[in-house]
């Protein structure tokens, strides 16, 4: 049985501080030029948007504001993905969107809005993002709710590659097995023990196009050795992954998927950076940043 999340205790549950929100040079360009130009009017809606989300899902990352940072863009293979997608016919997938910002900014930086999806469990965050970015009507990506582990962990061979013939029609992870070139997952994997990430992994491959230039991508708490983290919020069961051990995961996960030849056509990089304040999420604050790539 997969234990999906452990929920938050109450009692740990700290309350909101505007003093954290922090935006840097380029997530304020981009605010400023989708919601308003104006400093004051743009941070009355962060704030008013983040209370909303905080007192439904109290989440770390919804208090330290990182529905509105622009995390996507800081990983290597960013660059690698946005020219893929202006050019070839690619699929993208943002796997726990939460309010949509990163995909948001991919279609603002190029990427064709008909092939990008974004997905979540809380359709709460889908609506606030269509507030915050005041576009419920005209916004072109396509955002659905679905449950990642729903998806069967069997995948069939590269050979079974899919299209999607109408990317708009699309309302269930399933619709997408084999059809992927491009999957983004932020603040995600970390929620999980090593088997459950595991899993997760399986999932995501049989949600891959299995071919030349596709990724999977994200970024999520790991540590410098690899083992439990130490959670102030009292989730118990998380395991951080290190540099050593996530590429050695995926080639694992690629190994049963395709077998030991396909693994060795996957190039997996892991970066841990230490980025988090130690106020907000405790002393062992390491984000790893990644990305595998069939080569």
């Amino acid at each position: 049985m997969i234990v999906q999340e452990k929920e938050i205790a109450l009692e740990t549950v700290p309350p909101l501080d505007p003093t954290i929100l922090q935006l840097s040079r380029e997530d304020s360009d981009f605010l400023h030029a989708v919601i308003t130009p104006d400093d004051e009017e743009l941070r009355a809606k962060i704030l008013e948007i983040q209370k909303r989300a905080y007192e439904k899902y109290p989440y770390p990352c919804i208090r330290a504001f990182h529905f509105v940072n622009l995390m996507m863009i800081t990983n290597a293979i960013y660059p690698t993905v946005l020219e893929a997608g202006r050019k070839h016919d690619t699929l993208f997938l943002d796997l726990g969107c939460c309010m949509g910002t990163d995909v948001r900014k991919l279609v603002y930086d190029g990427y064709p809005a008909e092939h990008v999806f974004g997905c979540d469990l809380r359709p709460e965050f889908m609506e606030l993002g269509y507030e915050l970015f005041g576009d419920a009507d005209r916004c072109p990506i396509r955002f659905f709710t679905s449950n990642v582990f729903d998806l069967p962990k069997t995948t069939e061979p590269a050979s079974s590659n899919v299209s999607v013939s109408d990317p708009s029609t699309v309302n269930d992870l399933i619709q997408l097995r084999g059809a992927l070139t491009h999957i983004y997952t932020g603040a995600l994997f970390h929620l999980f023990t090593a088997e459950v990430q595991y899993s997760l992994a399986l999932r995501l491959v049989t949600l891959l196009r299995r071919s030349p230039g596709a990724i999977i991508f994200g970024r999520h708490q790991g540590l410098r050795e690899e083992g439990v983290i130490n959670d102030q919020y009292g989730r118990r069961n998380r395991y951080g992954h290190s540099e050593k051990s996530w590429p050695q995961m995926w080639k694992r996960v690629f190994a049963e998927a395709e077998g030991e030849d396909f693994a060795e056509k996957i190039v997996v990089r892991a970066e841990l950076r230490d980025q988090f304040k130690p106020n907000i999420f405790g002393a062992e604050a390491y984000m790893l940043y990644w990305s595998v790539q069939i080569v």
